[in-house]
């Protein structure tokens, strides 16, 4: 058993999957989808991968890994302050946050004055995932509701978290890659059992506010120690990966259109469309890695 646990492909892709799932059929069965226990649930899960990933705490932290655990206790914090607060009036908070996120991981590079190629990366990816973050907190649920708008923060968080996985393993920051594949795998989880709960014609729990928060402050966070840290990691490629959270606003806008009438289709290609920049993030870095010609490409 230790030894499968062990395994890097079971608590990065199989474990979150499946904690992911039993999240997702206690918002249906056991706990109301706002409930600030879900909210806790979440974070904890998050907390354990960030532990398995990243090892314990370590005080004071130095190193940039050391500070995304810190950051990760953050978003919590965020997270379960009242939905009044993360709403449409106040997304200050999430701009606060992803601002102070950036300073602190970069203030070094920051401090050193050269503005290479990939610090305009990081501040690119800084800048566009507080964008994003800003107008999910901002973003009003439909009225009446969509069958696609609960998938649709979820699949943001999932695109940046699957695509920035790849970007940083093949830019040589595997841990990176570990952690923020594990939280695509817990969001995948919930997804997979939420859209096979609507094909049965129930109803998919939307997240909270503060849900929203803080699996993608957690996503974006690592995604930017990324850009600011791994030199070999695709510029373009991280900034395609920072995008999904701001595709939403266009699937709920100038894209609806292209979403089909039939229900069940809905929601897949809602999460298609927001995961556009994420794919075009994979097939550039893959195309242009740094051993791509060991990949089949030159």
């Amino acid at each position: 058993m230790s030894a499968l646990l062990g395994n890097p492909m079971v608590t990065t892709a199989a474990l979150p999957l499946l904690l992911g799932v039993a999240l997702a059929l206690a918002a249906r069965f056991t706990l109301p989808a706002a409930s600030p226990v879900l909210t806790l649930l979440w974070a904890a899960l998050l907390l354990f991968f960030y532990w398995d990933t990243l090892g314990p705490p370590v005080m004071p932290p130095v190193a940039a890994s050391q500070k995304l655990i810190y950051l990760a206790f953050a978003g919590i914090v965020i997270g379960l302050l009242p939905e009044r607060v993360l709403g449409r009036a106040t997304s200050l908070p999430a701009v606060v946050a992803f601002a102070a996120a950036f300073l602190w991981l970069g203030w070094r590079r920051l401090a050193g004055g050269a503005l290479d190629l990939q610090l305009i990366a990081a501040l690119a990816v800084g800048l566009l995932t507080m964008i994003g973050a800003a107008m999910l907190a901002a973003r009003q649920a439909s009225q009446p509701p969509s069958i696609e708008e609960p998938f649709l923060a979820p699949a943001a968080v999932l695109a940046l978290s699957l695509a920035g996985a790849i970007v940083s393993v093949l830019g040589a920051s595997i841990v990176t890659g570990q952690l923020l594949g594990s939280i695509a795998a817990l969001v995948g989880g919930w997804c997979l059992a939420q859209y096979l709960a609507a094909l049965r014609g129930g109803a998919a729990a939307a997240w909270s506010k503060g849900v929203e928060f803080l699996l993608l402050y957690a996503a974006a966070t690592v995604l930017v120690q990324v850009a600011l840290l791994a030199p070999k990691a695709n510029p373009a490629a991280l900034i395609l990966s920072s995008l999904p959270p701001l595709a939403v606003a266009l699937v709920r806008g100038p894209l609806q259109n292209l979403l089909p009438g039939a229900r069940p289709l809905r929601p897949l290609v809602a999460g298609i469309l927001i995961a556009v920049p994420a794919i075009l993030a994979i097939v550039t870095v893959i195309v242009w890695a740094p051993h791509g010609a060991a990949l089949g490409f030159s």
